[in-house]
Parts: structure tokens; sequence; C-alpha cells
């Protein structure tokens, strides 16, 4: 198993304390976001070897910073102007090699159990949901549906919708997280769709659900096509047991967070 961990971003609403260092270095309770995820990593007995993290802002930093851990570096020279699927596609190389790779945002904590849960997960392609998100946005947002968006699932668990703006709180039946497995064909399905999705980009034409073009995607732009060519996303459900650290709010929901 392989783990790619997409650590690009700039983190601009979590200034001043990105200034100097990229967003997965701010620390929650005295521990950087990225030492906490290798952490987790290693408690589940992934080796540092068989990490890849994809930098781009103040990548330099970060390098020095994970020094004495030994993981490999991939740089997404275009992360001021692309968005995570661009940052997946920078180790698509690594990718086209593997059977069985875990993706995880780099500015996110989760417990071992969350990452335990998804590791075990064996459908080709799989996310981490949480059922208990509503409380936690409550936290975050005067009005969660300003910030959550849609998740709908069919009757085996499968993903049908995720990542749509929506005022109907029944349109989320649970939270995507930013944490995923993806193993054999569903590698091979993930690289051919975002091939495509640069292919229309190029073409001028439009993307599955999304008015976004291939360089500023998100990842769910990307699950929700793959939902939209007919392959099955099965959903791993998890109740709270993480956090995601956007912006100065989030970061001291975190702070007080016990996982």
């Amino acid at each position: 198993m392989k783990v790619i961990i997409l650590a690009a971003g700039q983190g601009a609403r979590l200034r001043p304390l990105t200034e100097e260092k990229p967003k997965c270095m701010v620390e929650i309770q005295g521990k950087s976001i990225i030492e906490t995820i290798l952490d987790r990593m290693q408690e589940c007995g992934i080796q540092s070897r068989d990490i890849y993290i994809v930098s781009g802002y103040k990548s330099r930093v970060l390098e020095k910073f994970l020094a004495g851990r030994e993981v490999n570096f991939i740089h997404n020279s275009r992360y001021a102007s692309t968005n995570m699927v661009c940052s997946l596609m920078c180790a698509k190389e690594i990718m086209m090699q593997e059977e069985d790779i875990i993706v995880s945002y780099g500015d996110i904590i989760y417990s071992k159990h969350i990452l335990q849960e998804i590791i075990k997960a064996e459908e080709e392609l799989s996310v981490v949901v949480d059922d208990g998100w509503l409380k936690y946005w409550e936290k975050r947002c005067e009005n969660p549906l300003d910030d959550a968006e849609s998740l709908l699932l069919d009757g085996e668990d499968n993903l049908l919708e995720i990542g749509q703006k929506t005022t109907e709180l029944s349109r989320i039946q649970s939270q995507y997280i930013g944490l995923m497995h993806y193993r054999g064909k569903g590698i091979t399905q993930v690289l051919k769709l975002c091939e495509e999705a640069e292919a229309r980009s190029k073409r001028g034409e439009p993307l599955w659900h999304t008015q976004r073009d291939y360089s500023h995607m998100y990842m769910t732009d990307m699950l929700q096509g793959l939902i939209d060519e007919g392959k099955k996303v099965k959903a791993v459900h998890v109740n709270r047991g993480w956090y995601e650290v956007d912006c100065i709010k989030d970061l001291e929901i975190a702070s007080e967070a016990d996982i």
C-alpha cells in the first residue's frame, strides 16, 4: 500500500500562521497537522518510504521540517493556480505503478480508527463519510448549509451524488472528509477520468456537474464524474473522530479535540 498526501495548499484563511509555512504545518495541540497524519500512518503499519507528499506552497520549508521522516516528496509547481485533482495527478506515475493507494488531504486530522476503516475497505473506490457531521458543522458555521455539500447514497452505500451546493438538509446524508482508498481497477478509473477531464477542458467542453475546468477541479468533482460514468464509489461510514483545519475558527475547534 502507498499513501498520497495532498499538501500543496497555501492556507490563506489561516494567515498569519501560514505566512512562512504551508497549511499542513500549522500546529494543533503542539503538533503540526502533517506530523499528526504521519503518526497515524505509522500507527497503522504504513512505512514512511511508502508515503508521498504532494507539496506546493513553501515546499522547501516542509521538506526541511520533515527531513528526518524519510517520506517522499512530489512538487506541484502550479499549486497557486490549480486545485486538488491536479495535485493528485502530480503523483500520476506512482498511481500507474501501484495497486493499492490511500489518498489523504493534508489539512485534516483523524483518529487511528478512521484510518484503519478506510485501509480495510476492499472496494475499488472508497471514501470516508462522517454521519455525525451536522453538530460539527454547527460549531464551524452559523448556517451549516452555507458550507456543507450534498452527499446522497443508494441502498448499498454507494454514492449517488457528492459535492453539490444545496439548501436542503435532506440532501446531505453524510459528509465527505477528504480520505479515500483506490484499489486495482479503481486507480485506472481515476486516472482515465482525470485524463478525460483535462482533454474536455482543453476543448472547452463542460465537465461533470461543475462549471470548474480541469485545473480547478475539486476532488468531489472527480468523484461525481466517476459516479456519472457509472463507477461505484463506496461510502465508509464513521461518526466524528476527525477535524478539518481551513480557517482560524476550525483551528480553535480542533485544538479542543480528543482524537
